[in-house]
């Protein structure tokens, strides 16, 4: 899905295109403005996504066959009579490699969460330590610190927040353009990469070494997202995308309760604390937000539910909602599963709906508030709070 018009800076071509010193720079601005994100742009040149992170991240050297950057050329909209096109070139032949790791060593970062496999062991000091020096950064609190308990205090209990909650801040981090409400798969990299300032790394050895999938970096002016190969490269996109929008879904929901400084080992006690289910269930909920956002899902099912009715009929309940749960997760490209869960745990009702369409025999959904919302009260105290507390 597109997202619209980004906010770059208005400069002419020919400064902003002189500032462009390196390959890397310059494939990762026209990848941005193209609105692509690492994978779905790695897919379309028929490139690894880590190949293309790697040498966004100066990790390797650009490509140099003439047939490939043509391919590139062609998906970033570079035409080849133009004097961005001899720079590529010109870029993609003589750019030096540089020293990724050392840049990001020297930078003041520092490790905010992690996100393991199932059923893995949860971190301890070392491990934590040890990841942190993996990904060339440091600990958010020393251990000793921790140890002693000056670090932070417990994690304060947090209520579950309710579904409109969720949506608010999906909302706001999607955007409320026009080319949002068109049904379609989001392009989780994209929507992190331009409105969340949210920079990906894909790198080789996080789940051999920790099983850990993926790991969250916080600079001064930024957050890393470094994804392990593994996944970035063979999980199908379906489950990388929402592995991706689980990752953020901390920094969108909590990152203002406690400083930058004792974050890791907040979250980290969050995580052995009684409320971890709860907080984890709100991250699920984030990712489905996320994954498949209101808007397009509620535009989309009226039309599904017209094709059942125009090719099936009047079906029953159970078939009616199990054929339009599958035709949105192909549409919207995410797994069965969680556009039932979606579906079930959102506001909107829609397999009561369907169940009441079929029943009536009419071609079209009744309206959201013909069902009653048993939880309709608890949901809309979100309109009585702060909104400014959910930012």
């Amino acid at each position: 899905m597109g997202l619209g018009d980004q906010s770059f800076p208005q400069n002419s071509p020919q400064d902003e295109l002189s500032r462009m010193t390196t390959f890397a720079a310059l494939l990762r601005s026209y990848r941005l403005r193209a609105g692509l994100g690492l994978r779905t742009f790695a897919g379309l040149i028929d490139e690894r996504a880590s190949t293309v992170s790697a040498i966004e991240s100066h990790r390797r050297a650009p490509w140099r066959q003439a047939e490939l950057l043509h391919r590139v050329a062609e998906v970033l909209g570079i035409a080849e009579t133009s004097e961005l096109w001899g720079k590529f070139c010109d870029l993609a032949q003589h750019d030096v490699q540089q020293n990724h790791e050392a840049a990001i060593l020297a930078s003041d970062s520092m490790l905010d969460w992690w996100w393991t496999t199932e059923a893995a062991p949860p971190l301890g000091q070392a491990e934590l330590a040890e990841l942190a020096d993996f990904v060339g950064t440091s600990l958010a609190t020393p251990p000793t610190a921790e140890l002693n308990g000056d670090s932070c205090q417990d994690p304060p209990a947090r209520p579950a927040l309710t579904e409109l909650a969720i949506e608010w801040r999906v909302r706001r981090l999607l955007g409320r353009r026009n080319s949002q409400l068109a049904p379609g798969p989001v392009d989780v990299e994209a929507v992190l990469e331009n409105e969340a300032g949210v920079r990906l790394e894909i790198v080789p050895g996080l789940i051999p070494r920790f099983s850990v999938q993926a790991c969250i970096v916080e600079c001064s002016d930024h957050t890393t997202l470094y994804v392990d190969r593994i996944v970035a490269d063979s999980r199908p996109l379906a489950s990388y995308r929402h592995l991706l929008a689980k990752c953020y879904a901390i920094a969108s929901l909590w990152s203002e309760l406690v400083d930058q400084p004792t974050r890791a080992i907040w979250l980290q006690k969050l995580r052995a604390s009684d409320t971890w289910t709860l907080a984890l269930r709100d991250c699920e909920r984030f990712a489905l937000a996320l994954l498949l956002p209101a808007n397009p899902v509620l535009a989309e099912s009226e039309s599904v539910y017209r094709e059942l009715v125009e090719q099936q009929g009047w079906v029953e309940d159970d078939v009616g909602t199990r054929w339009v749960r599958n035709r949105l997760a192909e549409r919207f490209a995410v797994p069965p599963t969680l556009v039932h869960r979606r579906l079930v745990g959102w506001p909107c009702h829609l397999y009561g709906r369907i169940a009441q369409a079929l029943a009536a025999q009419e071609p079209t959904l009744p309206p959201t508030d013909w069902f009653v919302d048993d939880e309709a009260v608890r949901q809309q105290t979100l309109f009585d709070l702060d909104l400014q507390s959910l930012a």
